[in-house]
């Protein structure tokens, strides 16, 4: 993984961020906009996250230290968990901000200069969100910092195209005559998007969960991993394979067992160290993401230590 990519990318998203944050925050003050000002507390929100962002890619890419011998893959997940918290708790104050603002005659806003910044948004975060997920895919495919910052922006660009589509009924509303409705679409605008954007969060928040408990990865990855791990066990001669795999993070963290049925079987410590070097060679080629392997021989299988799922060689 290039990691100096990655942090390029996270600083390039950190400017536009401030941008946007700015942008919005002054303008929803301006033009008296509950949703522009909705958009603005997101994006400064967003802005802080990637400083974390920024400080964990960081600190991962310093690897292994004294304090941290199996590496700070953990703080990628537990910023993902953070942030998704805190959209959580945005979420649901503007939801019940915008509800109170509903029931109490609306919110007049000037239905021109609301689209005016919606379309500025659109166009701006469409620009990043497109940069973003195009290089993480081509230069940081295993950064899940990339891919929740290409999302983030994704929702950005949703977000600024409903407003932009919600000031624009409001001014088919005026136009038509129904003017005193028009106090109304602000907050309902806020409502909808806070319903259509709190599913990311959720996912971010579960997926963040699942790295910093260290449980198994995606089922495609079991596939990849079980077909170059058979085929080193049998060109080797060994009878059955156990793997235990899980993710952390961006890690990959396996544990691979060969076992051989004859008690005679003998490997030398040359021999064996050949095997974990293809083990890792062939992890490698399939997956960028950096790797926790830690590779063993045993004769019982049944031995309490390598309890896991088993591969059987073909005879």
């Amino acid at each position: 993984m290039n990691t100096n990519r990655e942090q390029d990318v996270l600083t390039f998203s950190a400017c536009g961020a401030l941008f946007f944050a700015l942008l919005a925050l002054i303008w929803g003050v301006l033009a008296k906009s509950q949703m522009i000002m909705f958009d603005g507390v997101y994006s400064f929100i967003s802005l802080v996250m990637t400083g974390m962002y920024f400080y964990a890619a960081k600190s991962i890419a310093a690897g292994r230290d004294e304090n941290f011998p199996f590496g700070k893959s953990q703080l990628e997940p537990m910023v993902i968990v953070v942030q998704s918290v805190i959209l959580l708790v945005i979420c649901t104050r503007a939801f019940t901000s915008a509800t109170v603002s509903l029931f109490s005659s609306g919110q007049e806003t000037n239905s021109l200069s609301g689209m005016a910044y919606a379309f500025i948004g659109v166009v701006g975060c469409f620009a990043c969100w497109s940069y973003i997920a195009r290089t993480g895919r081509m230069k940081a495919p295993g950064s899940e910092l990339l891919k929740t910052q290409a999302s983030q922006w994704r929702m950005d660009t949703l977000l600024s195209f409903a407003v932009l589509v919600g000031f624009f009924i409001g001014y088919l509303i005026q136009r038509a005559g129904y003017g005193h409705y028009s106090p109304y679409v602000d907050p309902l605008m806020v409502m909808i998007a806070v319903l259509f954007f709190v599913r990311e969060p959720l996912v971010s928040l579960i997926r963040g969960i699942r790295g910093m408990l260290i449980m198994a990865p995606e089922k495609e990855i079991y596939g990849l991993s079980k077909k170059a791990v058979l085929e080193i066990a049998r060109k080797a001669g060994f009878d059955d394979a156990v793997v235990r795999l899980a993710r952390s993070g961006r890690e990959l963290i396996y544990e691979v067992y060969f076992v051989a049925k004859d008690p005679e079987s003998s490997y030398s410590v040359g021999r064996m160290d050949d095997i974990r070097n293809e083990v890792a060679s062939r992890l490698h080629e399939i997956f960028d993401n950096p790797l926790w392997l830690n590779v063993s021989f045993a004769h019982y299988r049944s031995s309490t230590y390598i309890k896991g799922e088993e591969w059987t060689v073909p005879g």
